[in-house]
């Protein structure tokens, strides 16, 4: 194939994960660079400069025409924004996982070794993703795993990025344990297919893991239209440290006050003015509308989720 064919465009994220990952990851991005190119790709990398660049840099990336694969370095929050600015191009998605939480990454077997990695994108195999789409009054934007709106959105939007860069994934740990006692649970109606639910706090969810490994739904939806809806119904502090406890042990669906059924649709219009976080990040408030965009997404990953390989120039 001619020598464009084989570029890989790298949009990194150079604060994401602990300790400030990406540019300063003790030479993450230099490492895949050279495997890359050890491979016989051309890799170019392109640094984000803040919130939304991932995503203009995708759009322009994928627009240009010119390349097999934009990777996302950083976490999910990263890879949905790469992944938004590529919608409806045939160019993949590859995912190097150095965020704070690379849950998608997890899902669909993608190693965080820059030498794996890079033979994953060398070998151009790809599963098929649907990612969602979430509609608020602040704008929209393409998620990959899952929106939550209530208590972890709340957790979410009050996480602060120096707390993020020093802790991690145990920021949220830190900030979900000062909140317990002081946020004032909201009932709010969760529509569903056009039907109503009450709920103190719901996850949508595209995948079947949540928060790292920690399983939240029997099954993931990645690949096929629709979410899976996971309704809490108790508030309070003995309520959410019994729900933590039940997604540690890989039992939270089966907690008798918390439902999980799968939707296309999804809207949740009162109360309005609750947090929302679309894959770790905060992402405004409510009024909000779910669905499902037609398109789909390419995703490199490893050789046993592997749905096609594009054809031979």
């Amino acid at each position: 194939m001619p020598a464009r064919d084989r570029t890989v465009i790298i949009i990194a994220n150079p604060v994401a994960g602990r300790g400030g990952r990406g540019r300063g990851d003790n030479g993450c991005i230099a490492r895949f660079v050279h495997c890359l190119r050890r491979e016989g790709m051309r890799p170019v990398v392109l640094y984000t400069a803040a919130r939304g660049h991932a995503r203009m840099l995708a759009r322009d990336a994928a627009g240009a025409g010119r390349c097999t694969h934009i990777v996302a370095a950083g976490g999910d929050g990263t890879v949905a924004e790469v992944a938004d600015g590529m919608a409806g191009s045939d160019i993949i998605l590859g995912i190097l996982p150095v965020g704070t939480a690379n849950v998608l990454a997890s899902e669909l077997g993608i190693p965080a070794d820059a030498a794996g990695n890079a033979r994953i994108i060398a070998a151009g195999g790809y599963t098929v993703i649907r990612p969602g789409r979430l509609r608020s009054g602040t704008g929209d934007c393409l998620f990959v795993q899952m929106v939550g709106v209530g208590f972890d959105a709340h957790v979410v939007h009050a996480v602060s990025a120096r707390l993020k860069k020093v802790f991690g994934r145990m920021a949220y740990v830190i900030n979900t344990l000062g909140a317990l006692w002081a946020y004032p649970f909201h009932s709010m109606n969760v529509v569903a297919d056009g039907v109503a639910h009450p709920a103190v706090s719901v996850i949508i969810s595209k995948g079947q893991l949540y928060g790292g490994r920690y399983v939240l739904v029997p099954h993931a939806m990645h690949e096929r239209a629709g979410f899976a809806v996971v309704l809490f119904g108790t508030a309070g502090v003995r309520a959410s440290l019994r729900y933590s406890l039940a997604l540690l042990r890989g039992t939270l669906a089966g907690q008798r006050d918390v439902m999980v059924l799968d939707a296309r649709m999804v809207e949740i219009i009162t109360p309005a003015g609750l947090p929302v976080q679309a894959d770790g990040d905060a992402c405004g408030y409510t009024p909000l509308r779910i669905d499902q965009p037609d398109h789909a997404l390419r995703v490199a990953c490893a050789p046993r989720h592997v749905a096609g390989k594009p054809s031979p120039s």
